[in-house]
């Protein structure tokens, strides 16, 4: 809806700027079409290529062919851009794509250019990593026949948008009782190391899935999403979420079997928020505490299954939780530990990714059978 919002905005001042040109005399000018939203223009990549489109348009059709140059800026745009709008976005190696061309035309009589193709394959850049938000900031650099561009739409940072094959976890009863045992997480894991205290802006967040059925056995039956000394997120018999505030019944529906979702628990001052798939539904009070988290136990039929679980030692903000569904850079300082849950055998210790050595175990009373399954796209299933 923000985008819309923006894109109507900003196709009115088009219009007016259009109009503008017409009752004045003012000379045309050009803008990247695609950019005319947002500066953000994603571009999908699967097994590490993919290809995007650019189109040069102008304010109105030109009298006379009008050539278009391109130039991508370097760190030194980036790194302001970085600041000046609170992203964390990194620049591709240029041994990473290639450009179809440097320069794109408008034929006399039109307004719209031919395409300029941007081609990306990773797998020839070695120090690429997964987790990181990849950009190509591609700028118009001048345009001849006098023609102007329009500022603000005269640059597009190409966002990688990578589609990745994942490994998860799916966790079940392994024995006849009605209860078996998720992962427990270290004592320590909300603690403030510097104070001893608890962590006062922390987020908890992963994805799950349901493969099994919603049995409906009344409070018999849950699912953990996570659980900490002072907070719950459960799925309860029906395939609804319920915090420890209360059911989210009316905010969100019965889930899908077989569908992924992500979801977020941000603390911050005083104030947890729940979020689904990026959307927060939730916000109530919380006092924070120190102790074990836990989550993955289950008593249903569900078949619950999970994914890149990781615990954060600030308030993510939307846009974070957005762009970083799927995988994160594990070197993030930030970080208190990152699960990615891709087990190479059903059972025993994961290894906590993030260097900090906050390791999972199995809780021991009614351990859970965990079995990897394998395939898992991101985003995409």
């Amino acid at each position: 809806m923000k985008n819309i919002i923006r894109f109507l905005s900003l196709l009115t001042l088009f219009i007016l700027y259009i109009n503008c040109n017409k009752s004045t005399g003012f000379t045309n000018s050009v803008f990247i079409a695609e950019a005319v939203a947002s500066k953000i223009v994603p571009l999908k990549i699967e097994n590490g290529v993919g290809t995007g489109n650019l189109t040069i348009s102008s304010a109105h059709t030109v009298n006379g062919n009008v050539k278009v140059d391109f130039a991508v800026q370097g760190a030194d745009y980036l790194n302001e851009y970085n600041t000046v709008n609170n992203t964390s976005y990194s620049l591709l190696s240029d041994s990473a794509y290639t450009l179809s061309a440097s320069s794109v035309t408008i034929p006399t009589g039109n307004a719209l250019s031919n395409v300029l193709t941007v081609s990306v394959d990773v797998t020839k850049w070695s120090a690429y990593q997964t987790g990181k938000l990849y950009v190509i900031p591609v700028k118009i650099v001048r345009a001849n026949n006098g023609i102007a561009t329009i500022s603000g739409a005269d640059i597009a940072l190409i966002q990688l948008n990578a589609v990745l094959n994942l490994t998860a976890a799916q966790l079940g009863r392994s024995t006849s009782t009605n209860w078996g045992d998720g992962f427990k997480t270290p004592a320590t894991i909300l603690t403030n190391p510097a104070t001893g205290g608890p962590l006062t802006a922390y987020t908890i967040e992963g994805r799950f899935m349901c493969a099994g059925i919603f049995d409906g056995d009344g409070n018999r039956w849950a699912n953990i999403l996570f659980s900490d000394p002072t907070a719950f997120f459960h799925i309860v018999s029906d395939g609804k979420l319920q915090p420890n505030s209360g059911p989210l019944s009316s905010l969100v529906q019965k889930l899908t079997l077989g569908q992924w979702y992500h979801f977020a628990m941000v603390h911050q001052a005083g104030s947890r928020t729940y979020y689904i798939d990026g959307s927060p539904l939730l916000t109530v009070t919380y006092t924070p505490a120190t102790g074990m988290g836990s989550f993955g136990g289950s008593s249903g039929t569900a078949k619950l299954t999970l994914g890149e679980y990781r615990i954060w030692k600030t308030a993510r903000n939307r846009n974070q939780i957005n762009n970083f569904m799927c995988a994160v850079d594990s070197t993030d300082k930030d970080l208190v530990a990152y699960w990615p849950l891709n087990p190479d055998r059903p059972g025993g210790v994961l290894r906590d990714a993030s260097g900090n050595n906050n390791h999972l175990t199995l809780g021991s009373e009614n351990p859970s059978k965990i079995t990897p399954i394998p395939g898992v796209k991101c985003p995409g299933n």
